[in-house]
């Protein structure tokens, strides 16, 4: 009885910790996936955990802005975004969210401050920096987007197999090889 007692008071007094450690164990088993099926089952499982501290109203906001990029209104996408922030601005998840919607807006720079956000609060997000990488390359940045690019594919080396992505990153950045 007590056992019991004692596993729900610790379960509801750590439950960031919990989903924290949770995260680095998860992005650890990520960067040692052997397939990309795998990978993209622990990807999936990261993207819950990351959402899970979400607010229903943030919530909420999170699937309108989503609604209204599929309706093609991505500058509001970016508004509802700002709200959701306003209310949960320590959510990386968020921060990133409004960076896909504001490069789908055609707001380059902002997008790649909100990925500073989001990293900024998570490090080992490989999604945040895949992200990166291509708005940096959309900026004509090459070396920025190849930097961003080779963090993603050290938490999540199934991103790029073939390294053909790396490869054309790099010549981008540093021009044909000799």
């Amino acid at each position: 009885g007590t056992g019991t007692g004692t596993g729900t008071g610790t379960g509801t007094g750590t439950g960031t910790g919990t989903s924290a450690g949770q995260i680095a164990l998860l992005v650890k088993l990520l960067a040692q996936a052997p397939t990309p099926e795998e990978a993209h089952t622990l990807q999936d499982r990261l993207e819950t955990l990351r959402a899970a501290h979400l607010s229903p109203t943030t919530q909420l906001l999170v699937r309108r802005a989503e609604k209204d990029l599929t309706s093609e209104k991505p500058d509001d996408a970016v508004d509802d975004m700002g709200d959701a922030l306003a209310l949960q601005p320590d959510q990386a998840i968020l921060w990133r969210s409004r960076a896909q919607m504001r490069l789908v807006a055609g707001n380059l720079h902002g997008a790649v401050a909100d990925l500073g956000e989001a990293l900024m609060r998570d490090g080992d997000d490989a999604q945040s920096w895949s992200l990166l990488a291509s708005v940096e390359e959309r900026l004509n940045d090459g070396p920025a987007a190849l930097k961003a690019w080779q963090k993603a594919i050290a938490l999540n080396p199934m991103l790029d197999r073939t390294h053909k992505r790396s490869e054309s990153l790099r010549i981008k950045a540093f021009g044909q090889p000799t």
